[in-house]
Parts: C-alpha cells; structure tokens; sequence
C-alpha cells in the first residue's frame, strides 16, 4: 500500500476520533448545563419542568433534591435545584410543601416576611407570591383534613420558598398553584372552582417603594387617622406607608413609623379580607378576637377579618414610654383602622 495512502486513512482516523471526542464532550456539557433530555415532571409529578425552568432560571440541570410524600398526602415536601458540574454553590433552589397553619400566617403574624411587599391573587385561589415566595391556602372543603396531632385551628396551606434567586411573582404563583392542586387531590378535598389560577396579581401599588403618610388618611383610607396614644413624639410619628391595593380580596398596609434613626424603623402592619377561605379559616381559631388585634366579623357584605401586628422595635419603644402605652397604643390604633374599614361595609363598630 502506498506510504501516502496510509497516512490518509491514519490521519482520518484521527480526526473521526477527535470529532467523536468533541461530540462527546458537547453532549456532555448539553446534559450537565441545560435540560435537554431532562425530566418532565417533578415533586412525585406535582410540577412540570416548564413550570419551574422559568422559577429555576440560568444555567445548569433541573434536579429533584429531595421529595417526601409517598402515600402519605401529608406529607408533601419537595425541593428542586438547578444543578451544574461547571458552577458551585449557591444555585437558585426551590422547596414547595404542605403545612398547618392558621388562616392568616402570611399576614397577620411575623413570621412571613413583609406582607406588603407581596402580589395577591385577584380572582380565583387564595394566595400571594413576591420574587422569593408564594403560598396558596387549600379550599375550606380541605379545613377538616388536619392530621391527628395538628391544633383544630390551623388550616392546609402549600407554600413555596426561592433560595439564591429571585424570580417573577406570577411564575411563583404558577408553580404553588400547581403544587396546590397535587396536594389536595391526595387529601381527596380537590376543588377546581376554589384553586382556579387567579386572573392577576396586585401590589403593592405604584413602583412598590414606600409612600410619605398622611396622618388623617392612613394607608390611602380616607379618614383612618392614627390616634395620638399610637404615636410617640420624635421616636415614632408618621413617616411612610406600602400597600397593596384594593382589588384583591385580601388588602395588606405596611406603616413605617419616623424615629431618632434607630437600627430599624418601627413598622405596624394592618390587613384586611373578604375572602371566604381566609375568613371561615381564622373563624376557626378562638384567640382570634379583638383583644388579639386580630378578628372576624359579621358584616352585610359577609365576613371581614382585620388584623394589627407590629414589631420588636416599636413594641419596645411603646415599653420604654412605661404605664399603659403598649396596651393603650395597641387597643387604640386597632380600633381606629376596624371602625374606618368597617364603617361602609356594614358591621357593627364599638
């Protein structure tokens, strides 16, 4: 065979085997970096990936991390990541999962962060969702499918947590939608009129940033005044408020009192709902009462639930003041937002 020849078939062999090489390093980095060939659906098929490739933006696999359910309905707890041989720590996570609790936990307690900051759901199911969060209360038919072990007030509820990233609200809400549906089709509860997806999301109003108060028109209410025994001068007087707007069922206002420049601006949130699953869930709850700053009354429209919280740092002013101020502060303020909310709508005021 010609020496030329040779070479020609050794020198093609070479670079089938270099293409070959390079073809599988592409497919590789196709199969390591993106979601070619990747799973359909996620959380024992709770969520589709088209759902949460818009959630779990970027480069990287969508991987499931962890899922707990089986056949146990309660037990719902999912977390899906966007995972990548070429990209370390910190990758956009997200963990959906059922929970008790009462009706208002988003809203009226501390423990889910600022209220006012989320979009609501207009229309449809009851929930919200910001850049880094959603929740979605499961229907009343739902109410009485509380494990043994779980307190008769605390209601089924799927919430949905963003870790490093953020993404767009009505995505989120998309997928604890989505997540909502699952859970109670293993509850046996499922409702398609009571988890129909919202039309929209509102709030908070104008670009979201906090808007100066007017003292005489709290929270954009025409004649909410905030009383004088809320108010401590030069260390908590009226300074800027965020609210959510009034098409939602659900309505949240955030006040940010002006003090001496503490470390954190004492704020006061006030909530008020319309929406039967909200309503009827916190009816539930016995320490729901006026005393509490959080209630529900009998209106001619139907049920209202108002609610006042506010933080350490103006708890803490109000105890520095001595005497009655906290309690004087707390049954005043309280009494003023209920009288100004409840004033058209029917309900008996004190």
């Amino acid at each position: 065979m010609p020496l030329r020849t040779r070479i020609g078939r050794r020198t093609a062999r070479t670079g089938l085997a270099a293409l070959l090489a390079l073809a599988g390093c592409a497919g590789l980095l196709i199969w390591w970096n993106t979601d070619v060939m990747g799973q359909d659906r996620f959380c024992n098929g709770a969520l589709a990936s088209s759902e949460l490739s818009p959630v779990l933006d970027g480069p990287g696999r969508l991987t499931g991390k962890s899922v707990h359910e089986g056949s146990d309905p309660y037990g719902f707890s999912c977390s899906v990541q966007r995972t990548s041989k070429f990209l370390g720590a910190g990758q956009p996570e997200m963990k959906a999962e059922l929970s008790f609790e009462a009706a208002d936990f988003a809203i009226g307690s501390r423990l889910w962060k600022d209220p006012s900051a989320s979009s609501y759901f207009v229309g449809g199911a009851t929930g919200a969702a910001s850049e880094t969060q959603a929740w979605v209360l499961l229907p009343t038919s739902c109410a009485d499918k509380t494990p043994p072990g779980v307190q008769r007030a605390n209601v089924p509820a799927v919430k949905v947590n963003l870790t490093h990233g953020r993404a767009a609200r009505e995505d989120l809400a998309r997928a604890a939608m989505s997540a909502a549906r699952h859970v109670t089709e293993g509850l046996g509860c499922a409702d398609s009129s009571a988890l129909k997806a919202p039309v929209r999301l509102q709030g908070p109003s104008g670009s979201g940033e906090p808007q100066p108060t007017d003292p005489a028109n709290a929270c954009g209410m025409t004649g909410f005044r905030l009383p004088d025994a809320a108010l401590l001068k030069g260390k908590a007087e009226p300074g800027t408020e965020r609210v959510t707007g009034s098409d939602s069922r659900t309505r949240v206002c955030e006040l940010t009192l002006k003090g001496p420049g503490a470390p954190r601006a004492p704020r006061i949130t006030l909530a008020v709902s319309e929406d039967p699953s909200l309503t009827q869930g916190v009816r539930r709850d016995e320490s729901a009462t006026p005393q509490n700053t959080r209630t529900v009354s009998a209106c001619a429209a139907g049920d209202l639930y108002v609610s006042m919280s506010y933080d350490d740092t103006y708890r803490d002013l109000l105890l520095d003041a001595g005497g009655a101020a906290d309690g004087q502060a707390r049954t005043a303020l309280f009494k003023a937002f209920f009288d100004t909310v409840a004033k058209d709508r029917g309900c008996r005021t004190s």
